[in-house]
């Protein structure tokens, strides 16, 4: 028997996944991520438009509209060669969408567009601070996670009105707490057929329960993100309710993870039967790459039964989003999404920890 107890996913079998996925999003909803609107309408428009790379590309600015008087920028580059093409909706850490992207020029080339925005247009990362989406949609309990996922989305349609963009070929990613965004943003939008999260740690795809690095699980919330530690130091990211558990005499140590309802596994598992990858750093031990390898092995059951694709990359290196991870993003997409031969997925690292989960 495994020394290591996550909660169990209850699969069932295809016909009943739909119910079984059901009933484990509205738990993420109460516990972790809080509730928001089912559906975004958006108009959008054109400030400007650059044309780029010897012709073969252009940069739009878009402002994408919603509510009554809200609105928020997307970056955009995308190939111009009047065909449909993937599109890569960006959750950017930075107020400049798309500087975190030097490779913009190879992604396109490959012939994916990019659309970026800057999550603190529609909320602000600090307690207190301005929040347009949820003063535009009063009444839910969305934390600051929920509400960039729900950026995502809206984004989406907006790219779905386009006709350079293959509606049924959309991606999400980000990194950090954006990679945590990216997960929600895939978990409840079913539009996405590809989600990635990138060195997203707890409350993404790191694990609550196990926390480790490349040599082993060290248990230590000093070290590693942990449930408590992101909880007491990122309140307004999650529903209220998330607050109830945290350990009461340290709320930054652990100690309730075991009585938490769900963990990273499920988190991923509520992709299927859609495609996920995630990448994370082998040296970037805040993140806990070895309970992302964890719970990337203890979700496989779920796309193994019920279909879609799931890879988890390690590069050497620490809290990025690097080329590598770009390369494998786009490699990843251009398997399940394009049909084309893919790369050599084996990773001793899954490896090693699978050994320990089957010991």
């Amino acid at each position: 028997m495994s020394i290591f107890q996550l909660p169990d996913m209850e699969l069932g079998d295809r016909e009943t996944w739909g119910e079984t996925r059901y009933r484990w999003k509205k738990a993420a909803e109460t516990c972790l991520y809080g509730t928001a609107p089912e559906n975004c309408s958006v108009s959008s428009v054109t400030l400007s438009k650059e044309i780029l790379w010897r012709g073969e590309g252009m940069q739009q600015t878009l402002l994408v509209q919603y509510g009554e008087d809200a609105e928020f920028e997307v970056l955009l580059y995308a190939p111009l060669d009047g065909r449909k093409h993937p599109a890569i909706v960006w959750n950017s850490f930075t107020r400049e969408p798309g500087a975190e992207c030097p490779l913009r020029e190879m992604v396109v080339e490959r012939g994916y567009i990019i659309a970026c925005f800057d999550r603190e247009q529609l909320m602000e990362d600090k307690m207190g601070g301005l929040d347009p989406v949820r003063q535009a949609f009063p009444g839910y309990s969305w934390g600051a996670i929920r509400a960039w996922a729900y950026g995502a989305s809206m984004v989406a349609t907006m790219l779905c009105e386009r006709q350079d963009v293959d509606r049924d070929k959309l991606v999400v990613t980000g990194h950090s707490r954006c990679g945590k965004a990216a997960l929600a943003a895939g978990i409840f939008d079913e539009r996405f057929q590809v989600t990635a999260p990138i060195c997203s740690g707890a409350g993404g795809g790191g694990c609550f329960r196990y926390l480790g690095d490349r040599e082993g699980f060290h248990q230590d919330p000093v070290k590693a993100e942990s449930l408590g530690r992101v909880g007491s130091a990122f309140p307004y990211w999650w529903s209220e309710s998330y607050s109830a558990w945290w350990p009461e005499d340290n709320p930054s140590g652990m100690g309730r993870e075991q009585d938490f309802p769900l963990d990273a596994h499920i988190l991923k598992a509520l992709i299927a039967p859609r495609n996920l990858i995630t990448c994370d750093g082998m040296e970037d031990l805040w993140s806990n790459p070895r309970g992302s390898a964890l719970t990337a092995i203890c979700s496989r059951p779920a796309f193994e039964r019920m279909g879609g694709r799931s890879e988890a990359f390690f590069h050497e290196g620490g809290h990025v989003f690097g080329t590598e991870d770009w390369h494998a993003l786009l490699d990843f997409c251009d398997e399940v999404l394009l049909g084309k031969p893919g790369r050599d997925w084996h990773s001793d690292f899954l490896d090693s920890v699978e050994k320990e989960v089957q010991a």
